[in-house]
């Protein structure tokens, strides 16, 4: 969950350390079927049918989320598509195995997943971290792929993650939840961080609450899944990637993250001044990568200034509209 400012973002904890337990097993949802399929040996993805006519429109969660996130954006497409969700590995009701966070592996794990529901071909629609599983499959395996639609993903989340290799994972920036006592105060906050609310069954999904009190427990996942995530991301090669492509952003970065860790009391003396040293970088890169994108012939990039990292609990109607634009083209 990026939030739309990082200076603030660095007073916030990482919730990385906090231990859960093993994923539960599969609850009824009025909104979509929900199944298992297996995408490795001892891994299963919880895979989100919502119906529909049509081709298969899956949408991949980003980091953190889970597939329910998409529970208001998704049935918006029911009239022309198939629509799907899956939950990453390490997340929610997914398997939580120790390893396979790295981009090509989760980029496996949703080949897996269409051939287990007999798709030989999908659009795929990716949040954030998803974006790198996007630009992976549309470079690796094109013969997959309808289309790809970024939603707020194209950020070069593989630079960052060589330059935070060399040492401890700083704060993320992740909406603060520790003692809340309630599923409410829980959403209320996640609602005003990220400028909209998340439907009710992510907060279910994505969290633990005491089963007597319901207080915050701890976010449902596995303990290491963030920071292996955070550090298994490949550097994207967007010219690479084949077929049409739609890119949705709030044309935020990176950059004023990197800039606030100069000056954060919270890291490190060694990682402020490497900071220091990384920012005219990142900005050199970032500007570069903007203009590349735009050189594109198969993208369509579209802006939403100040919508936020979550583009379609912010602006909703105009994600839908873009969306269905692009998959009418």
């Amino acid at each position: 969950m990026r939030m739309p400012w990082f200076s603030a973002a660095l007073l916030l904890l990482s919730a990385c350390a906090t231990m859960s337990s093993g994923p539960p097993g599969n609850d009824v949802d009025p909104l979509h079927q929900v199944r298992r399929v297996e995408v490795a040996r001892d891994v299963e993805l919880e895979v989100l049918d919502y119906g529909g006519m049509g081709p298969a429109l899956v949408f991949l969660a980003g980091m953190g989320s889970t597939g329910h996130v998409y529970d208001v954006l998704a049935p918006e497409f029911l009239a022309t598509h198939h629509v799907y969700a899956f939950t990453r590995r390490g997340f929610g009701a997914s398997s939580w195995p120790a390893t396979g966070y790295d981009t090509a592996t989760l980029g496996h794990d949703v080949l897996a997943a269409l051939d287990e529901l007999g798709l030989a071909k999908a659009t795929l629609a990716g949040h954030s971290l998803a974006g790198d599983e996007l630009t992976w499959l549309g470079s690796h395996h094109p013969d997959r792929v309808e289309a790809l639609i970024f939603l707020d993903g194209t950020d070069n989340r593989g630079e960052i993650a060589q330059f935070l290799k060399d040492g401890p994972l700083p704060p993320l920036p992740f909406s603060v939840l520790d003692g809340l006592p309630s599923r409410e105060a829980v959403a209320a906050v996640i609602a005003r961080d990220l400028g909209g609310p998340l439907p009710p069954h992510e907060i279910e999904q994505a969290h633990e609450f005491d089963a007597t009190t319901g207080a915050f427990v701890r976010h449902h996942r596995h303990p290491d899944a963030m920071e292996l995530s955070v550090r298994g991301v490949a550097l994207p090669d967007f010219a690479k990637v084949q077929g049409p492509v739609l890119a949705i952003s709030d044309e935020q970065a990176f950059t004023e993250w990197v800039g606030a860790l100069i000056t954060s009391e919270g890291v490190s003396a060694a990682l402020r001044e490497r900071a220091r040293d990384f920012l005219p970088v990142i900005r050199e890169d970032e500007a570069a990568q903007a203009a590349l994108l735009k050189r594109l012939p198969n993208w369509k990039l579209v802006t939403l200034h100040g919508a936020g990292h979550y583009l379609w609990l912010t602006r909703h109607a105009e994600v839908v509209a873009e969306m269905r634009a692009f998959l009418a083209r």
